[in-house]
C-alpha cells in the first residue's frame, strides 16, 4: 500500500501559508473586495489539509514498525500535537465564520480568529519540524536499501 503521509504532510503549511497571504491581502486597497472569496478558500482548505494529514499519519505509524522509546516517545509527540492542529483548524474555521456572520460581539470573535490563526500557523510549523526530526535523525518510515 502506498504511503501518503509523505505527500499529504506538506498540504497543511501551504494551507497555512494561503492563509497568511490572504490576510496579508486586507493590505492592499484595490484587491480587498476579492478577500472575502479567498479568505474563505483558504480557511476550508486549512481544515482539509490538516485533516487529510493527520489520517494520513495514522497509516503512516502504522507501517513503522518497532521503534525505540525515544523514537515512540517523539512520534507520541508528533501525533498528539497534530490532534491539537486539527483541533485548532476547527477552532479556526468556526470562530472565521462566526466572525462573518456575527452581530453582538463580533470585536471578541475576530480576536478569537486571530489568536487561532496564529496558532495554527505557527502550529503547522512546529508539528512540520517535529516530523521532518522523525524523518531525518531517527530515519521513521525510510525503506531500507539492501
Amino acid at each position: 500500500m502506498i504511503d501518503l503521509h509523505p505527500s499529504m504532510s506538506g498540504l497543511p503549511l501551504a494551507g497555512a501559508l494561503l492563509l497568511v497571504v490572504s490576510e496579508l491581502m486586507c493590505c492592499v486597497p484595490r484587491i480587498r473586495h476579492s478577500r472575502a472569496v479567498v479568505q474563505t478558500t483558504a480557511v476550508i482548505a486549512c481544515v482539509v489539509t490538516v485533516l487529510a494529514a493527520f489520517l494520513s499519519g495514522y497509516q503512516a505509524s502504522s507501517r513503522a514498525g518497532e521503534l525505540s522509546g525515544v523514537v515512540e516517545t517523539a512520534m507520541a509527540n508528533h501525533h498528539s500535537l497534530g490532534r491539537w492542529l486539527l483541533i485548532n483548524s476547527l477552532l479556526l474555521a468556526t470562530f472565521f465564520f462566526l466572525s462573518r456572520v456575527a452581530v453582538h460581539g463580533k470585536r471578541v470573535v475576530r480576536a478569537l480568529y486571530y489568536v487561532s490563526f496564529i496558532v495554527q500557523v505557527v502550529g503547522t510549523v512546529w508539528v512540520g519540524y517535529l516530523g521532518g526530526r522523525l524523518v531525518f535523525e531517527h530515519a521513521v518510515n525510510v525503506a531500507k536499501i539492501q
